[in-house]
């Protein structure tokens, strides 16, 4: 028995005398090295084992070039020690026990962890043909600073010919891709030519040009032909080396031990197409056609995850302290009830107080920068997560100037209380550092992280309210009554059934009243005006601070409820008299006003289908819009004038005369306006239709 089959064996005795599986990540080298092997396996022990030792066997012309890179995905499961064993007895071997993400955006990390100048990437179950590692680290030799994906041909499962150059950019059963063969490879196996794309069992590129697979990707799927594009857009080319030949094990008589299904298919196929700018309505027609009935399910759902307003972000951390666990499992149940992705992060072992906060924020950055995303925000475990969350990080982030690259969020209140930090990748290794640097250095006492970013040049954002709520001082929403008045035809009583009890879903509001609705059949428009008038008219009777006048038939957002109760909150510290809770097709959003986290400038929305009034604006609304039973002259003349409600609307915050906000996102819409391409059409899977 070899020493390295020795090793084998005592892993797995071993293994099987405790019961259990303890593994750790081994430590870098130190060496240089010309190219690293990168391979990310999931409960593949045999296809790594046999892929790794066919390198060591058949290509030992330029193992002294190399290092290898093997990602544990599974690193729970029983092979995991006899796979970290490799390390003992293969030179300039990293094992990696990762569990982060498991997906194929897995494929970014191993470049992070990558030192070769080169990497190739392979399935834990592709065997390179012999002379295949020489003649790819040949043509990188001649192109030292190629931009290209370089791939090669698959060869048939007898390895005595070429399967596949290439892939057709073509749909076949489901998939982006179909195999060809391109007769240069045969005729001029010397030469390397130009490819649309190939399978990606095996592909090898410099590490600076690698540029990145998209971080919210699920599952495996939906990466063929989106990543070749991407390095087109780079300036790159994908090329196929015919004599880096490889041979892909398909078979898995026991099952392919990951997740596959097809949500997570669709969802990365949207996704990177969305990126790339490639039309993602052909995926629709694809699935539609291989799937059938059991398309339109599915597609809502996938619409729905790509959809999410946290996809802004790479991610959304919470800074925890590990002595507790109840906080943070408080904020995991919160975000998994309103479907948000948190990720915690801890301190590093044996820190002390006061820079706890701070190890954990460091800790964060690292994991950032590990999983490739483009942006990053912490949370405190203080926080409660609510639907309405998301949201305000959203707008706060497409508010936030380009050469921002941290802010930290806050309320008014002093000393940077519930603050929330974002950070953009152009900050981490700089804040990191000289955090770290800092903490070991100072004898501080006590530390505030939000105070030494905004020290260290951190943008100071102060909200009229804090993008979420902190658990020990929440006290509730303010007391201003807020009712919903639903405006109805007298002829159609079931849909007022139906909206009552939508509508009386939304927290804390006084009452959902029903509006007889005045049709117009030659104008429907003016006769929503004698509604809406109406429907100010009976809150002003009520003695409500604010009312909701909203149509019969409209759907709301999933999380309508806690965006409503939250911008409520922002409201009672602005100037205010109209907030559209929803946009026409034409209109579009200004900039966030007087600090708000969800409130916008709408000079020009003429979205009146949901519309939240003022008390203040009651008098001012029945005074300019003359009663048509009472002054029926006066009435046409202003119908005459305006010919809708919403270019009333409009008029009127022109003139000076309402100060109109709009609500964002919109949280009231109908199948019209979505198709109409308002602005709500950008989350429309997110609302009850």
């Amino acid at each position: 028995m070899s020493e390295f089959d020795a090793a084998l064996h005592r892993a797995l005795k071993k293994l099987q005398s405790t019961g259990t599986v303890s593994v750790k990540e081994t430590p870098p080298h130190g060496q240089s090295v010309d190219l690293t092997i990168a391979i990310a396996t999931y409960d593949d022990f045999d296809g790594a084992y046999f892929t790794i030792h066919s390198i060591l066997t058949h290509h030992r012309e330029v193992l002294d070039r190399v290092e290898f890179v093997l990602l544990d995905n599974f690193p729970e499961g029983l092979p995991a020690p006899m796979l970290e064993s490799f390390a003992k007895y293969v030179e300039r071997f990293r094992y990696i026990p990762f569990t982060e993400v498991r997906s194929t955006a897995v494929r970014d990390v191993l470049f992070r962890k990558a030192t070769g100048k080169y990497v190739l990437v392979l399935d834990s179950h592709v065997i390179l043909a012999p002379g295949s590692l020489a003649s790819l680290l040949a043509y990188f030799d001649a192109h030292p600073e190629t931009d290209d994906l370089i791939q090669g041909p698959m060869l048939s499962q007898d390895s005595s010919h070429i399967a596949a150059t290439h892939m057709e950019p073509v749909w076949r059963r489901g998939m982006f891709g179909s195999w060809g063969v391109d007769p240069r490879a045969k005729a001029n196996p010397e030469v390397p030519f130009e490819i649309t794309m190939q399978g990606l069992g095996s592909f090898a590129c410099r590490r600076e040009a690698w540029p990145g697979l998209n971080s919210h990707f699920t599952g495996f799927g939906g990466e063929e032909g989106y990543i070749h594009e991407k390095f087109r857009i780079n300036g790159g080319k994908v090329v196929c080396l015919p004599t880096f030949g490889w041979l892909h094990r398909f078979e898995r008589p026991a099952g392919v031990p990951y997740r596959i299904n097809w949500d997570d298919r669709i969802h990365n196929y949207l996704l990177g197409w969305q990126e790339i700018g490639w039309d993602v309505e052909s995926v629709h027609r694809q699935f539609s056609k291989h799937l059938g009935n059991s398309y339109p399910s599915i597609r809502e759902r996938a619409e729905r995850s790509v959809q999410k307003p946290e996809l802004i972000f790479g991610g959304v951390l919470v800074l925890s302290d590990d002595r507790r666990v109840a906080p943070w499992r408080s904020c995991l149940a919160e975000a998994e009830s309103v479907d948000l992705a948190v990720h915690r992060v801890v301190p590093a072992e044996d820190t002390e107080d006061p820079w706890r906060l701070a190890s954990a924020f460091v800790a964060g950055i690292d994991k950032a920068i590990l999983l490739g995303w483009e942006s990053v925000v912490f949370l405190s475990e203080e926080h409660v997560i609510d639907g309405a969350l998301p949201y305000k990080l959203r707008n706060v982030m497409v508010d936030l100037p380009g050469d921002v690259d941290c802010a930290v969020v806050h309320g008014p209140e002093a000393g940077f209380s519930g603050a929330a930090v974002i950070v953009r990748s152009s900050a981490y290794e700089r804040l990191r550092d000289r955090l770290s640097a800092f903490a070991t250095g100072s004898g501080e006492s006590e530390f505030s992280l939000s105070a030494w970013l905004v020290a260290e040049g951190a943008c100071d954002i102060a909200l009229i309210q804090g993008v979420a709520r902190t658990r020990a001082i929440y006290e509730g929403g303010p007391a201003a009554t807020m009712g919903v008045a639903l405006v109805n035809l007298d002829t159609d009583r079931e849909r007022w059934s139906h909206s009552w009890k939508k509508f009386n879903r939304l927290a804390n509001i006084d009452g959902v009243e029903r509006v007889s609705a005045s049709e117009d059949r030659t104008n429907p428009a003016i006769g929503f005006a004698v509604s809406w008038r109406r429907a100010i008219a009976r809150a002003a009777e009520k003695e409500w601070g604010s009312v909701l006048v909203a149509a019969d038939n409209l759907d709301l957002l999933d999380v309508s409820s806690s965006i409503l109760d939250a911008a409520r909150a922002e409201l009672y510290n602005l100037e205010w008299d109209v907030v559209h809770f929803g946009h026409d097709p034409k209109s579009r959003d200004g900039s966030l006003f007087g600090d708000s986290s969800l409130i916008r400038v709408s000079a020009e929305n003429r979205g009146v289908h949901a519309v939240l009034v003022n008390s203040r604006a009651f008098e001012t609304i029945l005074a300019a819009i003359p009663d048509p039973e009472s002054h029926s002259a006066e009435f046409a003349q202003w119908a005459g004038e305006y010919r809708s409600l919403g270019e009333f609307v409009v008029d009127a915050s022109a003139s000076g005369m309402l100060t109109c906000l709009s609500l964002s996102p919109g949280i009231a819409t109908n199948r019209t306006l979505l198709r109409s391409g308002a602005l709500e059409s950008e989350y429309s899977r997110r609302f009850t239709l």
